[in-house]
């Protein structure tokens, strides 16, 4: 016992000299994250969020949260077609208790409102939901007005205000931050309007991010949008 103890004295040590660097290095920083109010009760909650935040590793738990978002999104509901969510449907029950998660640990991270926020509103049409998130993300991030934007589309959703809905869209589809669920649902909407060159020209912006989860959906989208609008040399990328 005692080699062990001789190894351990020194590593206890160590780290509580780390531990009081670490805290008087951050003395005059602020916290850049809120009290974490994730409820073990949430549905989708797990202790390793918990463990990971008590660790110091707050930003990274919140990525992980946010992977696993996507895997129970991604995953084809059983018995279900595995096109359905791709194309706007499907029910996933526990896809907003998954956003909320991700969105409590890390509350910066803009992205998931927006995702999340068009997952509801338009591929499955959960829209009281997608306020709900929309207004979460809000309240985390008072100064970023395209929340606002957004729950202002959720009204033309509503209200069948197509026309509105889709200028709305078109502000975002050029922005580097804009996700690509939502140029898509801009892409499907124009093809359903028989605006076939207009979709095209969402699916190539799409085709170009190299997005892995749509370049090929965006090859087959165009080749039929195509034949749609009869025009020549409809050959694939």
């Amino acid at each position: 016992m005692a080699p062990a103890r001789t190894f351990l004295v020194p590593l206890g040590l160590m780290l509580a000299l780390t531990l009081g660097l670490a805290h008087e290095a951050t003395r005059g920083y602020p916290n850049p994250f809120p009290p974490l109010s994730v409820s073990l009760s949430s549905p989708v909650a797990q202790l390793s969020d918990f463990a990971g935040i008590a660790a110091g590793f707050r930003k990274l738990t919140g990525d992980i949260a946010w992977i696993q978002t996507m895997i129970y999104y991604g995953t084809p509901e059983e018995g279900k077609d595995p096109e359905l969510a791709e194309n706007g449907g499907g029910q996933y029950p526990l896809f907003l208790p998954y956003c909320q998660r991700a969105a409590e640990i890390d509350p910066t991270f803009k992205y998931i409102y927006y995702y999340c926020g068009s997952a509801l509103g338009w591929n499955l049409n959960r829209l009281d939901e997608a306020e709900v998130f929309l207004k979460e993300g809000i309240k985390a991030n008072p100064k970023e007005w395209r929340f606002q934007q957004f729950l202002a589309a959720m009204a033309f959703q509503k209200s069948h205000n197509i026309n509105s809905l889709v200028d709305f869209l078109n502000t975002f589809v050029q922005q580097p931050d804009c996700p690509n669920i939502l140029r898509s649902i801009l892409a499907n909407i124009y093809k359903k309007q028989k605006r076939y060159m207009d979709s095209i020209r969402i699916w190539m912006i799409l085709y170009d991010t190299g997005d892995p989860s749509y370049t090929q959906k965006a090859v087959r989208e165009m080749h039929d949008l195509a034949q749609e609008a009869h025009l020549p040399g409809q050959n694939r990328p």
